[in-house]
């Protein structure tokens, strides 16, 4: 049983009856009112609550809406020109909206703890601040990884605390929302336990190109890589950005497989290994959505950044790069339900050395009112382009199985739970010699259970083949366990 019921044809309604339940993305409707988090009670009611969006999963016409009904109530009142740090963003496109709108919205439906005082606060002070047109995502997490078996006169055990902040503060808008500026930003900091996150890792240990601790994002203090102001225009079709841009946020997203944070650990499933998706350097980004059913992006940006530089400080015609991606966004697929299939291209200059690849990116629903999904990514460089990610070609690829999937217990709320697989398969550029392996392959098993409406346990298991840069084993397994808050 859906933990939700549908609301796909009251987008018109003058008012929701309750508050709403994304599922996903997938699934919105009315969230039956047993399941709704007291934390998500005490925090925001439903006249207010703007529903987190998910990232590749273009957002419904029952979400907008939220926004939309609160926009005409506002309207009742005299606006002339502009509206300074409003309470809504400004009109999106469906998948970009899902880019660029964070929402108002922390606390998750739950069965073991529906409060805490925890969840309830941040809910609380996500709502306070978004009423100023500050929407965010905060994520912070402790993992702990051990290796087995220990690689030789290499550490096999690691804990670290990492927390990243990413989000989008709405400065002005006109008063029909057709068009609207915007600050986008994203702070990461983190720190390892009894080791350095530069000098030792689950990662360096195992020799391995791939990194099985996707969780890892801190430095040494705090990192910006991305602070960028932005601008939306034509109804939502058009967005263009400026600044320190950190293209994962935007590019190459897959709603199967796309975050650290309740979805496959290792890094090489939260994007495609082969793609140059810099971070933390000046660039310049643009989105455009003419229609439902398609979008196009282009990116370019340095590339010869240090972390926590400035990045004007070393901009150079010749460490540059290009990215352009095109999705096909379709509400059903050969009757499988929901899928998007995108297309990447690229091209790099690194110390005058031009390269090109491309990129292959698919998530699709295996049955039109299933919770399970499939995803895969492929990608192929020359060498030139290959020297920026030191991967020349790589294929990821697996399920996810979203709750609800049961009718009581762990997988029946439309909450993070989830139970993950993926294979991975990526070959190293020339540029990573000396290697012991051509070829690196993995596979991987997660799972999610929600605890508290903002706080989630992930164990995860992994098997490393053929390390490129192994030393001693043809492979390992890397087990995991990850808390996790996400307000």
């Amino acid at each position: 049983m859906l933990a939700a019921t549908s609301v796909a044809g009251i987008a018109g309604a003058q008012e929701l009856p309750g508050y709403l339940d994304t599922a996903f993305g997938w699934r919105p409707g009315i969230m039956h009112d047993a399941h709704v988090p007291g934390s998500m009670r005490k925090g925001i009611t439903p006249q207010a609550q703007l529903t987190r969006r998910h990232l590749g999963v273009p957002t419904s016409t029952s979400v907008l809406h939220q926004a939309r009904r609160r926009d005409e109530d506002q309207a009742k009142a005299p606006c002339h020109g502009w509206r300074f740090l409003p309470a809504t963003p400004q009109k999106f496109m469906p998948y970009l909206d899902s880019l660029f709108v964070p929402g108002n919205t922390c606390a998750e439906p739950c069965e073991w703890f529906s409060q805490d005082c925890i969840s309830t606060g941040a809910q609380k002070i996500k709502h306070a601040l978004s009423e100023y047109g500050l929407q965010y995502d905060l994520t912070i997490s402790y993992n702990y990884s051990a290796i087995h078996p220990k690689p030789r006169r290499h550490r096999s055990e690691f804990s670290s605390f990492n927390s990243s902040l990413t989000g989008t503060w709405f400065l002005a808008k006109d008063c029909d929302n057709s068009q609207g500026v915007f600050l986008t930003f994203e702070a990461d900091w983190g720190q390892g336990t009894n080791f350095s996150e530069r000098r030792s890792s689950a990662s360096r240990s195992l020799g391995s190109l791939s990194n099985p601790q996707g969780s890892l994002r801190g430095s040494k203090g705090v990192f910006l890589p991305q602070l960028a102001l932005g601008y939306s225009g034509f109804d939502g079709r058009w967005v263009a950005m400026l600044g320190t841009l950190d293209l994962s946020n935007y590019l190459d997203q897959n709603a199967y497989s796309s975050s650290w944070a309740g979805g496959l650990m290792n890094q090489s499933f939260n994007n495609n290994p082969c793609l140059p998706l810099t971070w933390g350097n000046f660039g310049f980004l643009t989105a455009w959505q003419p229609c439902k059913s398609f979008y196009a992006m282009y990116a370019t940006t340095s590339t010869n950044t240090p972390i926590n530089h400035n990045p004007f400080s070393r901009l150079s015609v010749h460490y540059w790069m290009h990215i352009a991606e095109a999705g096909f966004v379709l509400d059903d697929v050969l009757g499988l339900g929901a899928g998007t299939y995108r297309l990447q291209y690229t091209m790099t200059d690194h110390s005058g050395d031009v390269g090109l690849g491309g990129g292959l990116n698919i998530q699709q629903q295996l049955g039109k009112n299933s919770p399970l999904g499939f995803f895969t990514r492929c990608g192929f460089m020359d060498q030139d382009a290959a020297r920026l990610t030191g991967v020349k070609c790589a294929a990821t690829a697996g399920l996810m199985l979203q709750a609800p999937f049961t009718n009581s217990g762990w997988g029946s709320r439309s909450n993070n739970e989830n139970v993950s697989f993926g294979f991975l398969w990526q070959r190293a550029a020339s540029s990573e010699k000396p290697m012991n392996n051509k070829d690196e392959y993995g596979l991987e098993l997660s799972a999610v259970v929600q605890v508290t409406p903002t706080f989630f346990l992930q164990p995860d298991l992994q098997y490393i083949f053929n390390p490129v840069h192994a030393t001693d084993k043809d492979g390992a397994f890397v087990m995991q366990m990850q808390g996790v808050f996400k307000f």
